[in-house]
């Protein structure tokens, strides 16, 4: 029995989605590792579902890996996932996707091997990278790999706004959303620059408990969507003073993707500038300008974006969360935690966020 199966009725919708069949190939696998599990290993020992109508929450238990995934179908059809988790693991999972949405997926952190046979397509899905796709493909192979953590936010669009929106979109878009194309297509699309990965972080931290936050969630997502269907055409013509503006942008967003990997020990100012291949000087006055903080007070904002991340839907306690983030006293952390969100972290620990329990 399929943990879609298991757990939820077909006529739903949700059930089908691909993350359950990955995690039952998930289960089996471990069953047929020698001295790790026994045959009887079922989902429960593995994982905890739980799920409504419209969405449905997976919480991975240790030793097997920690964290948790989440699907939520707004009114509107439009599906936003979520993930933040690592396997203690290797997994390679096969899958087919019978869909005719279209779907963004993007990688904040992590990476995983993706393979699609019929489209001759095999590939890494790397950190800081956006992938479309559309159509229904018989075989996907995804291949994840264990100690390492996996951090997205998927956008999946119904067909009714696929329909009002097909003329506007993206040239990039328009052969996979032409009114005709049933043939599957997978690519990748883009990368995340520092405007998409703010709305994504907001995403990956929003609770959906009640119809106020879930419309916030909603917001937050059709403005990412908004991000990523704005297309952006202004390479061919630029001066070359705007090529170089254009090229320290690029590198700028490589730093900020390398201190989103390294946050909790970031590499020094001489040493992100030798990674990118730019100047300290330019560097360091770049960032402000992209991002309207120093690199210092980023990676703090980091470290404070992820013990909210913590707090509010992993249940750490204050002092749990200040350790995990590189704070060995709980008032320091507290004081640059209410400086940077206005509020004290104790506020957070109080109040029933996300429950993945």
């Amino acid at each position: 029995m399929s943990l879609g199966q298991k757990y939820f009725d077909p006529q739903e919708g949700l059930a089908d989605h691909p993350v359950f069949d990955d995690f039952q190939h998930f289960i089996n696998q471990l069953q047929e590792m020698p001295g790790q599990c026994s045959a009887d290993l079922t989902a429960d020992d593995i994982c905890h579902f739980s799920s409504d109508r419209k969405q449905l929450s997976m919480s991975l238990k240790q030793p097997f890996g920690k964290g948790r995934m989440e699907l939520l179908q707004l009114p509107s059809g439009f599906s936003i996932g979520r993930s933040d988790y690592f396997l203690n693991y290797p997994l390679q999972s096969h899958y087919r996707y019978l869909s005719d949405q279209l779907g963004f997926g993007l990688m904040l952190s992590g990476s995983f091997g993706l393979a699609v046979p019929e489209l001759h397509l095999s590939d890494q899905v790397e950190a800081g990278e956006i992938w479309v796709r559309k159509g229904q493909a018989e075989d996907i192979c995804a291949t994840q790999f264990s100690g390492k953590r996996v951090c997205g936010v998927s956008l999946d669009l119904s067909a009714q706004m696929l329909e009002v929106w097909r003329e506007e979109a993206p040239c990039r878009l328009k052969k996979s959303l032409g009114r005709h194309s049933t043939a599957p297509d997978c690519f990748r699309y883009g990368v995340v620059t520092a405007d998409i990965r703010k709305l994504a972080m907001k995403m990956l931290a929003c609770p959906t408990t009640d119809l106020c936050s879930r419309l916030e969630y909603e917001s937050l997502g059709l403005s990412l969507l908004a991000l990523l269907l704005n297309p952006d055409e202004k390479g061919s013509g630029m001066t070359a003073t705007e090529k170089r503006h254009a090229r320290q942008k690029h590198l700028i967003s490589q730093v900020i993707e390398i201190l989103h990997e390294e946050w909790f020990d970031p590499p020094t100012i001489h040493g992100l500038a030798t990674r990118v291949g730019m100047n300290e000087c330019y560097l360091k006055s770049g960032f402000k300008e992209v991002t309207g903080l120093t690199i210092g007070r980023y990676v703090r904002g980091l470290r404070m974006e992820q013990a909210r991340l913590l707090l509010a839907t992993q249940g750490y306690t204050v002092h749990q969360a200040a350790l995990e983030v590189g704070f060995s006293n709980q008032s320091h952390f507290s004081s640059a935690f209410s400086e940077h969100f206005g509020y004290r972290p104790s506020q957070i620990s109080r109040q029933v966020m996300v429950s993945f329990s």
